[in-house]
């Protein structure tokens, strides 16, 4: 398509001159002959005058993950994408950096969406560039940042009441352990601490029954395959596991085992995920509500913009519900109700 400098050229006019003509502006003094010229030259070059769309501005999206990393962690790539669908709604423009592109014209922007784990030098590396950032994904208020975060605490602890009250009370966690991108920080997962918090509460926590790795299926897998090679008949007869990424590697182990899955033992892990749909057995997993976060952290940094940095950081959190599948029985609860809508039906 033609662009206006071309129309302009062709038509031997100026080009404020173009511009003003194919914008119909009735103010303008030229010809008639001159305006039929320009309208010529611009259907011959096939030009569709449009409206320019109107942008509020840019919005910088920073990920904690490199393009390839999260290729392979479906949480954090449906967050980002969520991110960014929004911010086009508002009209804003997306400036989207990867961990390790360079990170250029934040002043520039209206703000920035950090997605992710960062160290306090990665923070202070952002607030340089632009004051008005908004984390999803980690609380960062001790940085003196605003962030929205899904809740991890109750969350586990309604996991863990759940298998209480189905009697298993040998219950383990299988859980990531990552650095932040640039090394300097060791990120440390709440939920981790809310499980130790909750079973020594009950009287009931191992410290055997903790193991830690990297968020991926071969690493779920090498975690259970520790695990069940450490404890043998010890083993837990239920399980939390951290992220349906590092589920799918458990299954797959405890399947080669010959364990029956949730008679054995049971499963919940994190996330839910399309993946926990479609595993053998399928996952109950507990459901993050991405949209929301990503609508709640999108509307927290427009409201900065608006009050002009006036606004104390703030620190949402955002609950989950728990998805039951056919690696674990739901709450007695649950069963009650769905007996007596079956039999109402």
């Amino acid at each position: 398509m033609a662009g206006l400098k071309d129309i302009a050229t062709a038509a031997d006019v100026s080009l404020t001159t173009a511009s003003r003509v194919l914008n119909y502006d009735k103010t303008l003094n030229v010809t008639e002959e001159t305006r039929q010229r320009v309208f010529k030259v611009a259907e011959e070059f096939n030009y569709l005058q449009k409206k320019r769309s109107r942008y509020n501005g840019t919005i910088a999206v920073i990920t904690w993950f490199t393009e390839a990393d999260e290729a392979q962690d479906a949480y954090y790539l449906t967050l980002r994408l969520a991110v960014e669908s929004i911010i086009a709604e508002q009209k804003y423009r997306v400036h989207h950096f990867f961990y390790n592109d360079p990170i250029i014209d934040l002043k520039s922007c209206v703000g920035v969406i950090a997605i992710g784990h960062f160290s306090s030098q990665q923070y202070r590396d952002m607030k340089n560039r632009n004051q008005n950032i908004v984390v999803i994904g980690e609380n960062a208020l001790k940085e003196g940042i605003s962030s929205v975060n899904t809740d991890n605490e109750f969350s586990v602890e309604a996991v863990l009441k759940t298998f209480i009250e189905q009697n298993r009370t040998n219950i383990g966690i299988l859980i990531g352990n990552s650095r932040t991108k640039d090394n300097l920080e060791k990120i440390y997962d709440p939920r981790l601490a809310a499980y130790r918090r909750f079973l020594k509460s009950k009287q009931l926590y191992k410290p055997q029954n903790v193991f830690e790795g990297k968020i991926t299926p071969d690493s779920g897998y090498q975690m259970a395959k520790r695990a069940y090679e450490k404890l043998g008949e010890d083993f837990p007869n239920a399980l939390f596991v951290a992220s349906d990424t590092l589920a799918v590697g458990v299954l797959r182990y405890l399947h080669e085992q010959q364990l029956r899955i949730p008679e054995d033992i049971a499963i919940i892990s994190f996330n839910d995920s399309p993946t926990a749909a479609y595993t053998t057995p399928s996952l109950s997993s507990i459901k993050i509500f991405n949209r929301f976060m990503a609508e709640k952290g999108v509307a927290l940094l427009l409201e900065m913009e608006n009050q002009s940095g006036d606004l104390p950081p703030q620190a949402l959190i955002v609950g989950t519900k728990v998805t039951y599948r056919e690696s674990s029985a739901a709450p007695v609860e649950n069963n009650n109700a769905d007996k007596q809508q079956r039999k109402e039906s």
